[in-house]
């Protein structure tokens, strides 16, 4: 895994924990995991030191991921933590997820893609090219389907590189290449997720 991946990858885990675990328990990050305090033995053997300095240094390093994400989408942290709990309430590394952070944030859906992959990580969705999805592009487009599997193909590639983003130009070019506009590939796109759903 690429080192940039694996910081992206850390600062999702740390995000979503700062997101999902209430203040207070962070706070009290000196207790036992069960919550009850840590045995005198423990204290003296260095236990509860070593936690409250694990939860001093936790709490700043998940700030600091934050402020970082946020930075690198061009929005303050809280607007980022607000888009990432409509995120979270639309379901998470979900096409709808994304699009509530997009919705939330301001920003592109390209950079909404990123951010909530960074966060909540990716999920193992249907293959773009199955059977089923070139059949209903092919149908929607009126397109032959070996035409509609090329432009899945692409149209996946696009997904995993920047996101897909209607308005973009490589987007035109996957519409141009089928004869067809921008506007109507992107119409035709949730008949193909539909038969994806359906399989």
């Amino acid at each position: 895994m690429p080192v940039l991946q694996h910081r992206l990858a850390i600062a999702g885990v740390i995000a979503a924990a700062a997101i999902a675990v209430p203040a207070v328990a962070l706070a009290s990050g000196s207790g036992s995991p069960s919550g009850k305090p840590a045995s005198p033995q423990a204290c003296a053997a260095g236990a509860c030191e070593s936690k409250a300095s694990h939860a001093a240094v936790a709490k700043p390093a998940a700030r600091s991921q934050l402020a970082a994400l946020a930075a690198s989408a061009g929005i303050s942290t809280d607007r980022l933590q607000a888009g990432l709990a409509a995120a979270k309430q639309a379901g998470g590394s979900t096409a709808a997820g994304i699009a509530a952070f997009a919705a939330s944030t301001g920003v592109s859906h390209a950079t909404a893609q990123r951010i909530v992959h960074a966060v909540f990580g990716t999920q193992a969705e249907p293959s773009l090219t199955a059977p089923a999805a070139v059949s209903a592009l092919a149908a929607r487009l009126g397109v032959s389907a070996s035409a509609a599997h090329r432009a899945l193909e692409r149209l996946g590639a696009l997904s995993r590189s920047h996101g897909v983003d209607p308005a973009s130009p490589a987007f035109a070019a996957i519409a141009h290449g089928l004869g067809v506009s921008p506007a109507q590939l992107a119409a035709a796109l949730p008949a193909v997720k539909q038969s994806l759903a359906g399989r």
